[in-house]
């Protein structure tokens, strides 16, 4: 069953518990009323996301919130996505323009959440020698390799920093993971 007719069944249910609560239940009680509230809400919600299903009140599910397989899992988490790289650092494109970045170039990555209203997404935005910056995110392909190898470069990088940044919940905890002057010896 596709989300739009699960929206239509579910919106369907819920005006029907209202309906009931209006007409059997005793109107003199509390609990009928937070009942018919809470159905009713449901029904209006679930029925406006199936009669508009571009609108960008409840959006739509996105692709990568989407369970993975295990073999779909381990695929993305063993891609290199849109990095590159080699002994002494990596390529990726930054605004239409191929750019390298040496791992010594790098003087700071800050990570921070942002509250995506029903979840966080983690980010982490990278400050390199000469201008280069550049910011990736839990979606961006690549990100779980750009993670290890980052750790691998920096050992001083707290291992479990995407474990940390998570608490609490839909706060933005930036955090300065690495900072190259700070850092040093």
């Amino acid at each position: 069953m596709n989300r739009k007719t699960s929206d239509l069944i579910a919106g369907i249910l819920c005006s029907g518990f209202s309906i009931v609560g209006i007409t059997i239940m005793d109107k003199s009680e509390l609990i009928t009323w937070v009942t018919i509230g809470f159905f009713g809400i449901g029904a209006i919600l679930l029925l406006f996301r199936y009669f508009n299903p571009n609108s960008r009140f409840l959006p739509k599910q996105k692709e990568y919130y989407k369970k993975l397989s295990d073999e779909e899992f381990i695929e993305l988490y063993d891609s290199n996505g849109i990095f590159t790289y080699d002994k002494n650092g990596f390529e990726l494109q930054i605004e239409q323009k191929l750019t390298q970045i040496e791992w010594n170039e790098i003087e700071k990555l800050t990570a921070y959440k942002v509250d995506l209203f029903a979840t966080d997404e983690i980010r982490l935005f990278l400050k390199a020698e000469n201008g280069k910056q550049f910011e990736i995110s839990e979606s961006t392909e690549g990100w779980f390799q750009f993670n290890e190898k980052i750790k691998e470069q920096f050992p001083e990088i707290n291992k479990s920093w995407e474990i940390d940044i998570t608490v609490p919940a839909f706060e933005r905890k930036e955090t300065e993971i690495y900072n190259r002057n700070k850092n040093v010896g």
